[in-house]
């Protein structure tokens, strides 16, 4: 069920308040983390995971992408925060794509609240979208984020220091965060079929920065993948996705433990 507009001006700033204060990089130190790709507003995917969690005693950190494309798109993203203000030590939010501006005009989300709420409502969504933050660190060894590497950064350091804050980012660095793909065929950077600052990036360029940074895994979302997830790179790259409505199995996937085993997990 959608709030009332009062119940969700108060979600939305005490929401923004509390995500606003997170830096741009979370380090998460966590025995156990379910790890939740693109929800699209699938609301289902989104409370089974929230169960799954439960049931494994785990953190949960979603990989962005909430809303636009599905049906439930308002309830998905309100959940999600009223479980962060419930919990903010274990439910944890990175950004996606889809959240800004340009991509809600396309793709749904601004018509939808607009609708229902005004587009007052609207802007207050997009400064919340604003200040999530672009990555996260699982375990010391586990990188987390929505798209892919950024060309020209080779420290992870260099992705702590960022700024958060743009209705639609401009900086370089952070679209990429955003849009970029691994490409088995491809060396090094490459045009994007997406367009504009996108790139794709292949084998050699994870190879370097992980082991430069001393990572194990880097796992990402942005991209539906026939199974729910897919393994890249010698199995150094994963792609979750947790959305039903491209036809997939969702699923997510459980870091467990000291030795950050990675257990595929199916919502079916």
């Amino acid at each position: 069920m959608r709030p009332g507009i009062s119940q969700l001006r108060r979600l939305l700033s005490e929401a923004t308040s509390l995500i606003a204060g997170e830096p741009s990089m979370l380090r998460i130190e966590a025995e156990k983390v379910l790890v939740v790709g693109d929800t699209h507003g699938d609301l289902e995917s989104t409370l089974k995971g929230f169960q799954m969690a439960e049931r494994y005693g785990s953190n949960i950190l979603f990989l962005g992408d909430y809303v636009d494309r599905g049906p439930q798109q308002i309830e998905n993203i309100c959940e999600i925060l009223e479980r962060k203000l419930e919990n903010p030590r274990r439910v944890h939010l990175l950004r996606g794509n889809h959240e800004t501006v340009s991509m809600n005009e396309v793709y749904g989300f601004y018509d939808v609240v607009s609708r229902y709420y005004g587009g007052e409502v609207y802007r207050l969504f997009a400064g919340l979208f604003a200040e999530l933050p672009y990555t996260a660190i699982i375990g010391g060894d586990v990188l987390c984020l929505h798209g892919g590497l950024p060309e020209g950064v080779t420290d992870v350091g260099q992705l702590s220091s960022l700024g958060k804050g743009a209705l639609e980012p401009e900086d370089r660095v952070v679209v990429q965060l955003l849009w970029n793909d691994p490409d088995e065929d491809v060396e090094g950077f490459q045009p994007s079929p997406r367009g504009g600052m996108a790139r794709l990036f292949g084998g050699d360029v994870l190879t370097r920065f992980m082991e430069r940074n001393r990572l194990r895994l880097l796992i990402r979302a942005h991209q539906p993948v026939a199974d729910g997830y897919a393994y890249l790179f010698g199995k150094r790259l994963l792609t979750v996705f947790s959305c039903r409505y491209y036809g997939l199995r969702p699923r997510a996937a459980l870091i467990s433990g000291k030795e950050i085993s990675i257990e595929v997990l199916d919502y079916v």
